[in-house]
C-alpha cells in the first residue's frame, strides 16, 4: 500500500468494482490477500509514459506466482495512473481488471 497515494481520491478498478479512497482500498486488499497466501508478484512489459511532469501512466501484464492452496497461479493486464508527490510516485488510478 505503501506506492499508493493516501487520498480519499484515490482509486481502484477491479473486473467487478470500483473501490474509492485509500482507507477502502486497504480494507479490499486485506479481505483478498491474506498474509503467507501472497505468493509471488513479477511485472513484464511494463511501459511508461510521461503525462506531464508531475504525472504518468504505466501498463505492463502481471503474474501472482501462488500455491494451489491459496488459489493457484492468477495473472492479467493493469494501467496505473501515478502522482509525482514529495514523497516520490504514488498511484492514484489502479485498473487491474
Amino acid at each position: 500500500m505503501r506506492s499508493y497515494e493516501d487520498s480519499p481520491q484515490t482509486v481502484y478498478l477491479s473486473s467487478t468494482a470500483v473501490v474509492r479512497g485509500y482507507a477502502a482500498i486497504r480494507a479490499r486488499y486485506a479481505g483478498h490477500y491474506r498474509p503467507g497466501r501472497m505468493g509471488t508478484l513479477s511485472v513484464s512489459d511494463l511501459a511508461v509514459r510521461a503525462l506531464g511532469s508531475d504525472y504518468a501512466v504505466a501498463t505492463a501484464r502481471w503474474h501472482l506466482a501462488r500455491t494451489k492452496d491459496a488459489g493457484g497461479d492468477v495473472s492479467g493486464l493493469f494501467s496505473l495512473v501515478l502522482h509525482r508527490t514529495g514523497g516520490g510516485w504514488r498511484i492514484i488510478t489502479d485498473h487491474t481488471p
